[in-house]
């Protein structure tokens, strides 16, 4: 999921795209890294956020060139205990076994670059 939720509903709509720290990370091409995998422990719970509104791990979601962000920007994909978010890919409680995923299928190449499209079926 991603964005806050409006009503209880996500919102993917095109315009709600737009709102910062609000709406949804907007469609378009996106990459990570795995060297960009941020791993929270109880130091950086103290000094960065909460464990339960980050999760365990982040990464940064880098945009590619051609993709409208509507001046919007700082997207990662996170886990945590609150499902939504201000525009980051919210995995909740998937999000450590996605990063489990990850390393595995990438082994020791963290200096890679993994394409991310974001697309919403029901974007209007």
């Amino acid at each position: 999921m991603s964005g806050k939720p409006v009503d209880s509903k996500f919102d993917y709509s095109v315009e709600r795209q737009k709102v910062s720290n609000q709406g949804p990370i907007p469609e378009g091409s996106y990459w990570i890294s795995p060297a960009d995998i941020w791993e929270n422990n109880a130091i950086k719970s103290l000094l960065v956020s909460s464990r339960s509104a980050w999760g365990d791990y982040r990464i940064t979601i880098r945009v590619s060139p051609g993709t409208q962000t509507h001046a919007r920007g700082g997207f990662f994909i996170h886990g945590g205990d609150i499902p939504g978010s201000a525009g980051c890919i919210d995995l909740t409680s998937s999000m450590n076994q996605f990063i489990k995923d990850l390393k595995s299928l990438l082994g020791k190449s963290v200096n890679c670059h993994v394409p991310l499209t974001v697309e919403y079926s029901d974007a209007e």
